[in-house]
């Protein structure tokens, strides 16, 4: 069953020390605070002496976009790179919040009888199930942004690859 909540992890491993991993990765980053600049480069976020975040540069707002979250660890000669991909863990946070808090409101509604009365008052048939729409609302906003997002884990991990002059990585991309 396909879950939009869930993240995929990756090791890749680079020839490049560390700090040349840093350097490159932070020279085709663009800014997370102006977008008119970040339009300039194929992925936005921050690069730090731990490790990144970046997502894929887009003409349009996406909060459900895949983010490449990653950590760099010297190894011999070279750079292992711990990368997990997939939504916010924010925005996860707040849709599942948000999805929980509808669907008590439902199971409140429903079981409280206000549905009911309220079809008994003539208030017709969409306030009786408005809640049920509003949770539907959420889920298919979930889906659709995720939807928009469906090619962005393939596309980080080639760019981190390319950029990062790792080896091919032969597990299947999602």
């Amino acid at each position: 069953m396909w879950n939009p909540f869930t993240r995929e992890s990756r090791v890749l491993v680079s020839s490049l020390s560390v700090e040349a991993c840093r350097e490159r990765l932070r020279a085709d980053v663009g800014s997370l605070w102006n977008p008119f600049t970040a339009w300039n480069h194929p992925v936005r976020g921050r690069v730090t002496g731990k490790g990144f975040w970046i997502v894929k540069t887009i003409h349009y707002r996406n909060s459900f976009q895949t983010e490449a979250r990653g950590r760099w660890t010297a190894e011999g000669n070279g750079t292992r790179i711990d990368v997990s991909f997939g939504m916010s863990r924010w925005i996860a946070g707040f849709m599942i919040v948000w999805l929980i808090g509808i669907a008590a409101f439902v199971v409140g509604w429903w079981g409280s009888g206000p549905a009911g009365s309220a079809k008994a008052a003539g208030a017709g048939t969409l306030l009786v199930f408005l809640p049920l729409l509003m949770l539907g609302f959420g889920i298919g906003l979930i889906a659709f942004g995720r939807w928009l997002a469906r090619n962005e884990s393939r596309e980080l991990i080639e760019f981190l690859t390319r950029t990062l002059e790792c080896q091919p990585d032969a597990a299947p991309i999602f």
